[in-house]
């Protein structure tokens, strides 16, 4: 096993815990095996990720539905779910969102991070040295601070650095050194050179 392989996740299924009102269970299998993840999350965690993935719209925006909205508004695309972490049962989770300029890291609940992936078409990931040891009931945490090493290699060519660069020509051809130069350090700043 390679370390801190990563394995993709499908959604398989959320149901009733028998006697047990207030959680529902998650299920997610490992995409090309029969290894299976299970996780227990509240109930209305678990209708947000049902309705999200049937595509059920209620009358008003729910706040997974509110904030994939704002996301989409602003051109940030959800690009995938790490789960990175079990500790006592409790899963912890990674969402990893692209903008112009790279990719950025947020933490998040499992359950919320699951409801977003279905609604922003978003893969889900775990490490398979995680999986193997939740099947077996232990804690398990993966060093993930190098985890955006692998986007390093990512050139990510948006609207948003094409105008900027466009701009930064045209100040340079009107003699505008000023505006070329704050144009040159945002986009450095940006990773661009």
């Amino acid at each position: 096993m390679k370390k801190n392989e990563k394995i993709q996740l499908q959604l398989e299924s959320i149901s009733n815990i028998p006697g047990d009102l207030n959680n529902c269970k998650v299920t997610m299998r490992a995409v090309g095996t029969d290894d299976i993840l299970s996780i227990v999350i509240g109930a209305y965690e678990g209708r947000a990720i049902y309705m999200g993935a049937k595509g059920i719209q209620q009358n008003r925006p729910m706040t997974h539905d509110l904030f994939a909205g704002v996301m989409n508004a602003m051109a940030v695309k959800l690009w995938r779910v790490v789960i990175y972490k079990v500790e006592k049962g409790i899963y912890y989770t990674y969402l990893y969102f692209q903008k112009d300029y790279g990719v950025m890291r947020v933490d998040a609940r499992t359950s919320d991070a699951l409801a977003m992936a279905v609604r922003m078409g978003a893969p889900i990931f775990t490490y398979k040295e995680l999986l193997m040891n939740a099947l077996i009931g232990q804690d398990c945490s993966i060093k993930v601070e190098d985890d955006l090493e692998e986007f390093k290699e990512i050139k990510v060519v948006t609207p948003g650095v094409d105008t900027l660069k466009q701009q930064l020509d045209e100040a340079i051809q009107k003699e505008d050194y000023e505006k070329a130069a704050e144009l040159r350090d945002q986009l450095k700043e940006m990773g661009y050179q």
